[in-house]
């Protein structure tokens, strides 16, 4: 008993002396707030002096910045860091208009502990990423109980297609234990124009089914997992991106007798493509569901005509309900990489071309061969997904010219082996990174993006509490632990056990899909200055940023700068359209 009353009068002496003071202060998304880093006075976004954070966007933009919360942590581990935390926004507010604090969204940044570094741009440490929408009060603790000096939070002013351009201002309000601890100024300029409702950029986002209902703890194929797809895929659509391959568009496939008969679920179709307007449905030209009723060896005259059967009937049914130009059929050989494979992809090809003439055939390779020996895909498939590397390569960027002047479709790829100077999606790479990737794109003219999961937890017991997500990763990488590889969202499922804040029913997001769909967004501005007669501009814009692939701006102030510049052109521009842009 005076054991225990001693370790408690010991507890109190300690938190007693704890250091009361409280910093909280602003920086931009484009920075990634470690725990130890120290507070700003001053940034792109932030004015400590007059306690203001200052953003700007365009109407129908999503223009984030994030508020940190910095306190000494204890003396001791057996004292518990300070706690009871919450952050609120009021209304914004300007002489022509307001925006309601519903459009400002607020995100505990959940700190994961990183065991190496995933590139010479990385390091090993806790590193923040999964984006819990914040509900309940927080501590200054991270994951394994530890204290640490900074929480930072994700804040998302997404702007209303309908609000009226101007200066709007309002407030962000920190309390503890319901006591006010600081109090800033948000001030956000909204552009007098508008992004497009729909996006130009082709993106092709990797989710399955299968990973998705696990981590959900949920029955594979039952309604409710159909349902949590189903919310996943809307989580893309609302933020400018769209599913890669989607398993409620694959057609039912039976046999009867020696016919293949295909059918459709109309209601997912309708949705899909009426109501979320989706620009791509990849459908794979030799689905496994085709492939178990299957007779004869590949590529056998009987094996050719039922495929054939599958191909046209699959194509009549987006003919007649006006989809043809949204159908894509994809190689069932990915990433060929040997004569055989090569002359597999070609005859794949001349299936798709027999059975279904004007679809286009998708293939993940470049359109010139490792070795001339292979023989060329040009002429065969119609799109390509060209892997990041190829793209150093002058010979690759001049055939996608050609392949384009065809009509085909170019988009581009990053994986575990495209290594640092070149960007990718790691946890502890740099913020900026997944932001330039869509400028990348628009700088080599290409058509969009592919990235092969944001789901990929089959090799971790919990991506929330390990990043090394794609542990064969290693074998590709050279060696690297890759943190996040196919991993941009985290499972709803498991927010409160890993942040206090309420589970969600559906997808979490992180840091690096935000800053993906940022980069979405400023390539919107981009289309926007070509359709409003200035794609000069644009181009100039991108050429500053963008040298290639390996060569481009990390550089935040050289972001910023090119958006105000972007701004300026496109509200001027817009001054001289007929009618508002965007629609």
């Amino acid at each position: 008993m005076k054991a225990a009353l001693a370790v408690s009068a010991l507890l109190a002496l300690l938190r007693a002396a704890l250091p009361a003071s409280v910093e909280v202060w602003a920086a931009p998304s484009v920075y990634k707030i470690r725990p130890d880093d120290s507070p700003q006075a001053a940034n792109l976004v932030w004015d400590g002096a007059a306690r203001t954070v200052s953003i700007a966007g365009a109407r129908n933009e999503h223009v984030p910045f994030q508020l940190v919360i910095s306190a000494p942590p204890p003396p001791s581990r057996y004292v518990p860091a300070a706690s009871g935390f919450f952050v609120e926004a009021g209304d914004l507010v300007s002489g022509s208009g307001r925006i309601p604090r519903g459009q400002i969204r607020l995100f505990l940044q959940h700190y994961v502990l990183c065991p190496a570094p995933s590139s010479p741009a990385g390091g090993a440490g806790f590193w923040p990423d999964a984006l819990a929408p914040l509900t309940d009060p927080f501590a200054m603790s991270a994951e394994f109980r530890r204290a640490v000096r900074n929480r930072p939070l994700w804040i998302d002013v997404v702007v209303p297609e309908q609000a009226a351009p101007g200066d709007y201002e309002g407030a962000l309000r920190v309390t503890q234990h319901g006591k006010p601890v600081a109090e800033l100024k948000l001030r956000l300029k909204v552009h007098d124009y508008a992004l497009p409702a729909q996006s130009r950029l082709v993106t092709y986002m990797g989710l399955s089914a299968v990973r998705l209902a696990r981590l959900h703890n949920l029955r594979e194929g039952s309604p409710e997992a159909r349902r949590l797809l189903m919310r996943y895929h809307q989580f893309l659509y609302e933020n400018r991106m769209e599913p890669w391959f989607n398993e409620l568009l694959e057609p039912e496939i039976e046999r009867k007798g020696a016919d293949i008969r295909v059918n459709f679920d109309r209601a997912a179709y309708q949705q899909y493509l009426n109501a979320w307007k989706t620009k791509r449905v990849v459908l794979e030209s030799a689905p496994d569901r085709l492939r178990r009723v299957l007779d004869g060896e590949p590529f056998s005259e009987t094996f050719n005509r039922q495929v054939r059967s599958y191909l046209s009937q699959v194509a009549a049914w987006f003919r007649e309900n006006g989809w043809a130009d949204r159908l894509v059929f994809n190689s069932p050989i990915d990433e060929p990489n040997t004569a055989e494979q090569y002359e597999q992809t070609r005859r794949w090809a001349r299936l798709v071309r027999e059975a279904a003439p004007g679809i286009p055939f998708l293939v993940t390779e470049a359109p010139v061969p490792d070795r001339p020996e292979w023989g060329p895909l040009t002429g065969f498939a119609t799109h390509f997904s060209v892997h990041g590397n190829a793209l150093n390569r002058s010979d690759v960027l001049e055939a996608i010219r050609a392949e384009q002047q065809k009509g085909g479709e170019i988009t581009w790829y990053i994986s575990c082996d495209q290594r640092f100077p070149q960007p990718n999606y790691f946890i502890d790479g740099p913020a900026m990174d997944p932001v330039m990737v869509p400028w990348i794109t628009w700088r080599l003219r290409l058509d969009g993006i592919l990235y092969w999961a944001l789901d990929f937890w089959s090799q971790t017991v919990d991506p929330w509490l390990n990043p090394n997500t794609y542990l064969s990763g290693f074998f590709c990488s050279g060696g690297w632990v890759l943190n996040g590889e196919g991993s941009l969202l985290y499972p709803g499922s498991r927010v409160r056990r890993y942040t206090g804040q309420r589970d969600v029913d559906g997808p979490v997001s992180s840091i690096r899909f935000e800053l993906l769909r940022e980069g979405i967004e400023d390539y919107e501005r981009l289309w926007l200055l070509r359709k409003l007669g200035d794609g000069e501009f644009a181009d100039r814009l991108a050429a500053r940023l963008v040298r290639g692939v390996r060569d481009f701006s990390r550089d935040p102030g050289a972001l910023f700068r090119a958006r105000a510049e972007m701004h300026a052109r496109l509200e001027e521009l817009s001054r001289r359209a007929p009618s508002t842009p965007g629609r």
